[in-house]
């Protein structure tokens, strides 16, 4: 679900979706040809709803936790260049990831049952 709504996140920063409008293959295609268009990355499909209530239980995450997040499933990169981003420790970021995801799914759960 994180890489999904890596994915979508993007569309806020850029006005876009996330994921190119037009499939590589059929950039020079006439404008306007439907069948042309660019599709969602696999993972992600009709699948905004499930990536506006990832977003809301990220924006439930502290502040440190938001911005791991965001670094490694909206940002990118190896390890190494995440723990450089965030002045950290390459092993610190699998280990705060995990702490993050657990408090995540804790926030998932609650939204679930309507808390």
């Amino acid at each position: 679900m994180l890489m999904a709504w890596g994915k979508w996140v993007v569309r806020g920063r850029d006005g876009g979706v996330g994921w190119p409008s037009v499939s590589a293959m059929f950039k020079d295609a006439p404008a306007g040809v439907s069948p042309y268009g660019s599709k969602p990355p696999l993972g992600i499909g009709a699948a905004s709803d499930d990536c506006e209530f990832t977003h809301q239980a990220v924006a439930r995450l502290n502040e440190a936790d938001q911005d791991l997040i965001r670094e490694v499933y909206v940002v990118r990169g190896s390890t190494k260049e995440i723990a450089t981003r965030l002045g950290w420790h390459r092993q610190r970021v699998p280990e705060r990831l995990t702490a993050a995801g657990n408090r995540l799914m804790g926030h998932m759960n609650d939204i679930a049952a309507g808390c």
